[in-house]
């Protein structure tokens, strides 16, 4: 039997690098927010996903002429997503139809097997879709690719607020990237276990993300130096610190180039330093929510006020999305696509 649930779990993860190759999903991050988009993957092997308000459930996967998913939309998008890489397994391996509980999330998070239902087959099904699940949003390759753009080392890969910046920038829960970690060599056994005992909800309030600001279920970004230039998805409710070192002491201040966009409404912003060590740089610190739907970008640049040019420059663009709600965004524009090459001469 161990040596069964060892071989699903192979046959998940090897599945789920297989799609990766065939959809080119390293070659195409820049276009997916350096994240893997599910969702897109979904759409392109024509699996037509439903976002519905599912009790007791996180998902579900149909077969069929027409093979369907649906996805709760009364959890966050990191659990929805993780949803919808499992139910990608389910379609991809040629499961038997599935009802998904929070059974899933428990086994990802707890590196547990799946509970006893009839059927032996099931139960090994289930597995393999949870090794697909994690092989797929969380490779190897995406942790590496993020821990080198931000300077992340392995110790700081032992402290829960930057693997909640890891697990965001990913767009996987914060216990799906601890395992990750894990499973990749880069923490160990005890850095997990800790880990996992601190909750998100904890790492943003420590980020200001509070109730009076913002609801327990949304995200808390914060974005520095190395995050400008690139594209960032998040979703309405989401707050956005902005955090850029200055050489304040030397003149040099971070200075908006124009007001916030439309999307982002500034809630607060503040100047951080060590008093023990005047004359070192200091940090300010934007505080933002994600007010509404659309794009935009938050530009700054370090300089001098009273001089015109500036030393440096750092930008920041935003797509900011609405839950989804009925027939997913990737499906609707794959219909649209469709449509058009049809009527096209």
């Amino acid at each position: 039997m161990i040596d069964l649930v060892r071989r699903a779990r192979l046959s998940g993860a090897r599945a789920a690098e297989r799609l990766q190759r065939i959809l080119e999903v390293r070659k195409r991050m820049v276009d997916t927010y350096e994240q893997v988009d599910v969702f897109d993957a979904l759409a392109w092997l024509d699996v037509r996903v439903i976002f519905k308000p599912l009790d007791g459930l996180l998902g579900a996967y149909v077969r069929g002429d027409q093979p369907g998913v649906m996805i709760s939309t009364k959890r966050p998008l990191s659990v929805q997503r993780f949803t919808a890489a499992h139910e990608l397994g389910h379609a991809v391996l040629a499961h038997e139809p599935s009802l998904d509980s929070p059974n899933v999330l428990r086994r990802a998070a707890y590196s547990q097997g799946a509970p006893k239902i009839p059927g032996f087959a099931s139960y090994l099904q289930e597995i393999e879709a949870d090794a697909f699940a994690g092989s797929f949003l969380l490779p190897n390759w995406l942790i590496s690719h993020h821990a080198n753009k931000h300077g992340w080392s392995r110790t700081n890969l032992s402290n829960e607020d930057t693997v909640y910046q890891m697990a965001l920038r990913c767009g996987a829960s914060y216990q799906a990237t601890v395992w990750a970690l894990q499973r990749n060599g880069i923490i160990d056994e005890q850095a997990r276990g800790r880990l996992l005992n601190v909750p998100p909800k904890q790492i943003k309030k420590r980020l200001g993300h509070v109730t009076e600001i913002a609801e327990v279920r949304n995200d808390a970004w914060v974005l520095s130096e190395r995050d400008s230039q690139s594209g960032v998805s998040i979703n309405v409710g989401d707050t956005v610190t902005i955090s850029l070192a200055q050489q304040a002491a030397a003149g040099y201040l971070w200075l908006a180039k124009t007001s916030p966009p439309t999307v982002l409404k500034e809630i607060d912003s503040k100047v951080c330093f060590d008093p023990a060590y005047l004359g070192d740089a200091s940090m300010v610190q934007k505080f933002y929510i994600a007010e509404e739907q659309g794009a935009g970008c938050l530009a700054f640049e370090h300089k001098r006020p009273w001089e015109s040019n500036f030393y440096e420059e750092a930008v920041f663009c935003f797509s900011v999305s609405k839950p989804e709600q009925g027939l997913s965004r990737a499906n609707r524009a794959r219909l649209v696509k469709s449509r058009r090459d049809l009527n096209a001469p």
